[in-house]
């Protein structure tokens, strides 16, 4: 018994579920039908990068822990989507005195002229506390963070101690 592309769209539709076609002409559905693992990628073909984990606790300061994700994402930007970089930062402060904070530094990649970006998540809510902030950034070159200790100032935030940059490709 052969089974046609109609009916077999038709069968997803009836389940709720969506039939698309793949350039192969191969069918994908989802709803009640089981989904095949993905293929491999083929040379030439762009795969999707998902979020990596990162921690600074190494970085000898024992007064604040800073961990979270960064990606790749893309903005849209006078109607062109652009590559941009994403970092998804927690930060915990472990003592009472100083705020703690992450700081990340955006370095540009080849071919853009845009001026290393200095950006800060400090966490004022006290001992014990967790702060999380989400940044992104038109610098999609290597990044530098650290974890750090301060107080906010009219100009923003005032670092006073570090501990030792870690690099981040």
């Amino acid at each position: 018994m052969a089974i046609t592309s109609g009916a077999l769209v038709a069968g997803l539709m009836a389940t709720g579920g969506s039939a698309l076609a793949d350039d192969g002409g191969v069918l994908k559905g989802s709803g009640n039908v089981p989904a095949a693992p993905a293929p491999a990628a083929v040379k030439g073909q762009v795969q999707a990068q998902g979020k990596t984990a990162f921690t600074l606790k190494y970085s000898g300061l024992g007064a604040t822990t800073a961990w979270g994700y960064y990606w790749y994402s893309k903005s849209k930007y006078h109607g062109r989507y652009y590559k941009t970089r994403v970092v998804d930062g927690y930060v915990r402060d472990n003592k009472a005195g100083l705020y703690s904070c992450m700081e990340i530094k955006f370095y540009a990649a080849r071919g853009q002229n845009f001026k290393t970006e200095d950006r800060v998540i400090y966490n004022n809510r006290g001992k014990g506390r967790t702060v999380h902030l989400a940044i992104s950034s038109w610098n999609v070159g290597k990044m530098a963070m650290r974890e750090c200790e301060g107080y906010p100032t009219s100009r923003g935030f005032h670092v006073s101690h570090a501990g030792s940059w870690r690099v981040f490709y």
